[in-house]
């Protein structure tokens, strides 16, 4: 399973400290702005590391022992917020050019920022995918599709199911298909893990999003009834089915392990029906835990 330390990349932190160009159009070069070894310890200073191993470590050397800070108080989110807060990009000198101004700048190094780190973790079967708003970071491990999120969800209710389907809705308009899947998988399989979890159970094995069900499924007796009514069992049986497509359906979409003619184009309506049977699924897995309370 990938971690975070896939960060501690010399490629990636010459980008975080604004050494190595996101983009150049032979007018501006896009960079992240440049981080001095006192701009580093200021930095730190914000995510509450006081100390490092050495005096005269080399920049690089600086950012590399704070982000291994950062991703030992599991503080990703708070890293990423405050490297792309808005004041650290007020000296960049823009071009005498009305094309090129501030707004635009920050966001075309914002998102060339992530699509350069992602080259880069392309060689560690691993991709970040970012969310400006609540700056919710996850890590998606391309091998063995895992999602690590920077939080630990410890409450799930209609409120944040309805958040996420908002999301996936959103990268839906945005024709972003493959991360309105993804999202769809997390939401089922962060509901089940946090009903699991309510039954003061270890999740059987994360990522596998079958297994994690059957899981589900054992604690919360979930399994046929004779005695329901048979069109009631019937869905429940479909369940396995719907869980299984989805966990599937991204594998099959993606090219990263060379599935060549496995290969789908897809389609909105098609995507659509999976976060709406993914946003079905979540809402009555969550009913089942809250039946349960107290069981």
């Amino acid at each position: 399973m990938k971690d975070w330390n896939v960060l501690k990349n010399r490629k990636i932190i010459d980008l975080i400290i604004g050494d190595s160009t996101i983009k150049d159009d032979f007018v501006f070069q896009y960079k992240m702005p440049y981080m001095s070894g006192n701009n580093i310890l200021e930095f730190s200073k914000k995510l509450g590391k006081e100390d490092f191993s050495g005096e005269k470590l080399s920049r690089w050397m600086y950012m590399s022992e704070l982000l291994e800070y950062t991703i030992e108080k599991n503080i990703m989110n708070l890293f990423f917020k405050e490297l792309f807060n808005l004041r650290r990009f007020r000296n960049i000198n823009l071009p005498n050019d009305s094309f090129y101004n501030a707004n635009m700048v920050y966001w075309e190094i914002l998102h060339g920022f992530f699509n350069k780190v992602n080259e880069e973790l392309f060689y560690d079967e691993c991709r970040i995918e970012y969310d400006t708003k609540t700056w919710d970071i996850s890590l998606i491990d391309e091998e063995n599709e895992i999602i690590l999120s920077t939080e630990k969800i410890t409450n799930i209710d209609k409120n944040y199911i309805r958040d996420l389907n908002d999301q996936i809705n959103k990268v839906i308009k945005n024709q972003d298909y493959e991360s309105a899947i993804t999202k769809s998988r997390t939401l089922i399989e962060e509901v089940i893990i946090y009903g699991i979890e309510k039954k003061k159970e270890k999740p059987s094995e994360k990522g596998n999003i079958n297994n994690l069900y059957s899981q589900f499924k054992d604690l919360y007796n979930m399994h046929n009834d004779s005695n329901m009514d048979k069109r009631i069992n019937m869905l429940l049986s479909g369940f396995e089915k719907i869980i299984t497509s989805i966990s599937q359906m991204r594998d099959k979409n993606s090219d990263a392990h060379g599935v060549g003619d496995r290969r789908i184009n897809l389609e909105e309506h098609h995507v659509v029906l999976y976060a709406n049977s993914a946003v079905t699924l979540a809402n009555f897995f969550l009913a089942v835990i809250e039946k349960n309370k107290g069981e």
